[in-house]
């Protein structure tokens, strides 16, 4: 019995050793060695400018029409960027996100945040539109790294994210359907 523990032990040893050889290993905030591969990470900070982009949208569309539903949004944006920032932290990992609305190391979103003021700023209903259109890709794009990670603390953060999106998705479904 002694003989299968350690052969259990040393298997398992073995095996996070090789999983470990293929990923960056990565200590998180309570100090647990987290192999966290460079695809996890890009999809993070991803993630991380795409709350931003969310943010600064609903900002510009929040000064152009004043409706309730932007300005409320917005807080919200800045709480997920914010999660996103602690989630990058607790890996360490380095990352910086500039204080300029419509400003984007990722070129597409830069492109999409250009295309989505654009249309945003010709009627309330278009601006109500973009921010469905915003969270329906934020939806499709949480959905895909929930998928692709294994990464409890990563999954939980997205799992937030995801929730409140289907509740700010909801809350421009609501405001379109007054035009």
């Amino acid at each position: 019995m002694k003989t299968l523990n350690t052969l259990t032990v040393l298997v398992f040893l073995f095996t996070v050793g090789i999983s470990s050889s293929c990923q960056d290993n990565t200590t998180d905030n309570i100090g647990l060695n987290i192999a966290i591969s460079q695809d996890e990470k890009s999809q993070m900070l991803f993630m991380l400018e795409e709350e931003k982009l969310a943010f600064d949208v609903y900002n510009y569309l929040n000064e152009k029409w004043s409706l309730t539903v932007f300005q409320n949004i917005s807080q919200s944006e800045q709480s997920h960027i914010n999660s996103m920032k602690a989630l990058l932290d607790s890996y360490s990992i380095a990352y910086s996100i500039s204080e300029e609305q419509g400003f984007f190391k990722n070129l597409e979103l830069k492109n999409l945040y250009n295309e989505l003021i654009s249309k945003g700023q010709k009627s309330e209903l278009d601006a109500l539109q973009v921010g469905k259109l915003i969270e329906e890709k934020d939806i499709k794009d949480l959905e895909l790294a929930i998928k692709s990670t294994n990464n409890e603390n990563s999954i939980n953060t997205y799992n937030n994210l995801l929730q409140a999106s289907y509740n700010h998705l909801n809350a421009f479904n609501k405001n379109i359907l007054k035009y």
